[in-house]
């Protein structure tokens, strides 16, 4: 199964950091890291991740943290990957006080299974041909949490980091995924109502941001979606994407 990932960042009138991206198409591996602070802790997350994930040595030997029997061995690899980034950007940055943190989603793909990992924004959801868009990983942050009911949003903040304690909080989570189906990813502190009537047709990038953008214009977000394709889809698939990209800047 082929993937494509495309994203694009809405400014706003707030502030919202553009992640750093790392799509691996041959190992079906992708890491959307967002640095709060300097933009090295994302590519440290990205860089400790993907050296363990790479490693054809025993990982299990190699690594200092547990593996989890209620976990399949990608989902701990990619635990133990988080885990070991986490540990990198608190003793690099953190150590004596609060300099930076990393707000992260990683999958991999698996025989048609999806493994995630998250802490903190992007917002999952996935689309499914002829199924409204349904949530997988919902996260309140700070802005949501503290913006007192019925008024307007405050500016986003992050509540879960990585690198702010040696011990690390992370959502793991997996689905068969199936030709066509796309993983919405959108860091946005409250997800609007009208997202969940959408069926999968109406999911593509262009249309999610501008839609977006109308119902909370001052507000900044980041928006990604990862497709998947059967290889024998793929070629008119990318030919279609290039066709879009030309049309809509």
């Amino acid at each position: 199964m082929k993937l494509r990932f495309e994203e694009r960042p809405y400014a706003g009138k707030t502030f919202r950091p553009r992640p750093e991206i790392y799509l691996d198409e041959a190992a079906q591996l992708l890491i959307v890291a967002t640095p709060w602070g300097t933009r090295a802790a994302a590519k440290t997350t990205i860089e400790r991740m993907t050296d363990f994930l790479s490693t054809r040595e025993d990982r299990e030997a190699t690594s200092p943290f547990e593996r989890l029997s209620c976990l399949s061995t990608q989902a701990n690899n990619l635990r133990i990957s988080a885990l070991l980034a986490n540990e990198a950007i608190y003793r690099e940055d953190n150590l004596q006080e609060y300099r930076s943190g990393v707000e992260l989603f990683a999958a991999v793909v698996d025989d048609n299974e999806i493994v995630w990992i998250q802490s903190g924004n992007p917002q999952i959801l996935l689309g499914r041909q002829n199924r409204s868009l349904l949530p997988l990983g919902s996260q309140v942050d700070l802005a949501f949490d503290l913006t007192p009911s019925g008024e307007k949003l405050f500016a986003p903040l992050p509540s879960q980091l990585l690198g702010l304690d040696t011990s690390l909080n992370l959502n793991i989570n997996s689905f068969r995924a199936q030709p066509g189906d796309r993983v919405v990813l959108l860091s946005h502190s409250h997800l609007p109502e009208a997202l969940f009537t959408m069926k999968e047709a109406q999911t593509d990038l262009d249309q999610l941001s501008r839609a977006l953008a109308r119902i909370y214009p001052d507000l900044a977000f980041w928006l990604g979606i990862l497709t998947f394709a059967d290889d024998a889809n793929a070629e008119t698939s990318d030919t279609s994407m290039e066709r879009n990209q030309e049309q809509f800047g």
